[in-house]
C-alpha cells in the first residue's frame, strides 16, 4: 500500500496558509465583537447592582452617623483615600457634601458597631 493518494500526485506542494490574511483580520475582528457582546453586560450588570448597593449602604451609614444630613450621594472613586471603591457622602441642606465612608468596589450592609466600638 502506497502513502501518497493518487489524487494528489503531480500537484506542488503548498505551504501557504489555508485562509488569506484579509479574511483572518475580519475573523479575528468579529470573533472580539462576539466577545465584548457577551461580556459587556455582565460588566453592566456588576456595575448597577454595585451602584444600587452603594446607595443603600450609604443611606444607612448617613442616618447612622449624620443625624443632620437631608440626603446622601455615592460616587466611584477610582482614586479615593481608601483605595478604589464607592464613596458615601451625607449631604446637608446647603448642598455640602461630608464624605463619611469608602464603601468598596463591592458594597455590602453596613456590619453593627458592637458596644464596645462606639467612640467616646
Amino acid at each position: 500500500m502506497s502513502d501518497s493518494d493518487p489524487e494528489f500526485e503531480g500537484r506542488p506542494h503548498d505551504d501557504r496558509p489555508v485562509f488569506g490574511e484579509r479574511r483572518r483580520r475580519v475573523l479575528r475582528i468579529t470573533v472580539l465583537v462576539a466577545l465584548a457582546a457577551l461580556v459587556l453586560p455582565l460588566v453592566l450588570s456588576v456595575a448597577g447592582q454595585a451602584q444600587s448597593a452603594a446607595a443603600r449602604a450609604c443611606a444607612v451609614y448617613v442616618e447612622r452617623f449624620d443625624a443632620d444630613a437631608v440626603g446622601s450621594r455615592v460616587a466611584l472613586d477610582l482614586f479615593a483615600d481608601g483605595g478604589p471603591g464607592w464613596t458615601c457622602s451625607a449631604v446637608s441642606e446647603g448642598g455640602v457634601e461630608t464624605p463619611l465612608a469608602n464603601l468598596g468596589l463591592l458594597p455590602s450592609a453596613p456590619q453593627p458597631v458592637g458596644p464596645d466600638e462606639i467612640p467616646a
